[in-house]
């Protein structure tokens, strides 16, 4: 996205001079106002924007960081959920003429640099962080520094930051409901990485749901996975060579669930009917896979949307009213990856 200082060197004047032509001031030459008018047009500069910058010191620009919590352990995926959600931030900052940066860093000292840099540069005037961990060092230096941001999941207790969030603890007891319905009682768990601190809140709902439906929880027959389609089939691999494997499994992301029936399906036992599978995001190849997959939807791109709009309203100092704190319902849709067990 083009500056006033980068139409200021197209124009060959400085950006004063830009500032005046955009305010219409009269002392402006005409031919000088001309040369700049062109500038503006030829690099697409957006002049409502650029006022606003030049009164609030602001640079019109958000960022997005995603931090990689095991950047050593293998090469890593693509995530549709990640894509989705920028894709929904992004369609809001069009629509109000803000810029997006995206960034993906990996844990550890790297991660505070670009923060610390950011904050102190103000390249940015405000971020969205997602993937919160257990005493964030994140969500504490922001906080420190006062800095404008907001996070696609929430920490328990809150800690005074806000959030969007699904409620991924109902969304596994939900799922735990399905299949106890359906006659299952030996019912393995692929866990997200033990990094997150979602993985205690959902682990929170598979321990209700399996309560619930007085099942045990088989130590066997949980396995911690990092949300790859890989970990997904290890995983489901360590289930059936145990002594009594699970009839079905939850998965904590669609892509871990594709990892399960691809090893379901590589022992010759048939998804949906020797064993169930259960996902949670319902991405759109979801519905598409062999058989389609039983999972949990949560409308990402309009989350996405929803947190910018959270962060801009902090940003320009407005009342949250219903664009606050927002806890969401993840939907259980049921296709054939789920049937009762033989």
């Amino acid at each position: 996205m083009s500056t006033i200082r980068d139409v200021a060197r197209h124009a060959n004047v400085s950006t004063g001079t830009v500032s005046n032509v955009l305010n219409g001031s009269p002392l402006v030459k005409e031919e000088t106002r001309r040369r700049v008018m062109a500038a503006i047009e030829e690099l697409g500069f957006h002049p409502t924007a650029a006022a606003r910058s030049l009164s609030t010191q602001r640079t019109n620009t958000i960022g997005l960081i995603r931090t990689e919590l095991r950047p050593h352990s293998h090469h890593i995926e693509t995530d549709p959920i990640v894509l989705d959600l920028i894709d929904g931030i992004a369609d809001a900052a069009v629509d109000s003429s803000i810029g997006l940066t995206f960034w993906t860093i990996p844990v550890g000292p790297q991660e505070m640099e670009l923060y610390k840099r950011l904050v102190s540069s103000r390249q940015i005037d405000g971020l969205i962080i997602f993937a919160l961990r257990q005493n964030d060092p994140r969500v504490t230096y922001l906080q420190d520094q006062g800095f404008p941001f907001v996070s696609f999941g929430r920490l328990d207790p809150q800690e005074g930051h806000h959030w969007i969030d699904v409620d991924g603890a109902a969304g596994i007891e939900l799922a735990v409901q399905h299949v106890a319905e359906l006659g299952h009682q030996r019912i393995g768990y692929l866990s997200p990485p033990n990094e997150q601190y979602l993985t205690r809140q959902r682990w929170d709902g598979f321990v209700r749901g399996m309560d619930a439906a007085k099942l045990p929880i088989q130590r066997a027959l949980v396995y911690e996975g990092d949300f790859s389609e890989q970990s997904g089939q290890l995983g489901t691999h360590y289930f059936l060579d145990q002594a009594q494997p699970p009839t079905a499994i939850i998965c904590n992301n669609d892509r871990m669930a594709f990892g399960a029936m691809r090893a379901i399906q590589a022992r010759g036992l048939t998804v949906g009917k020797d064993i169930s599978v259960v996902g949670f995001d319902d991405i759109p190849l979801a519905r598409y896979s062999h058989p389609p997959l039983t999972t949990l939807s949560q409308p990402i791109h309009e989350i996405g949307k929803m947190l910018f709009s959270l962060l801009m309203s902090l940003i320009n100092r407005e009342p949250l009213e219903s664009r606050g704190d927002r806890l969401l319902t993840p939907e259980l849709q049921v296709r054939q990856s789920t049937g009762s067990p033989r």
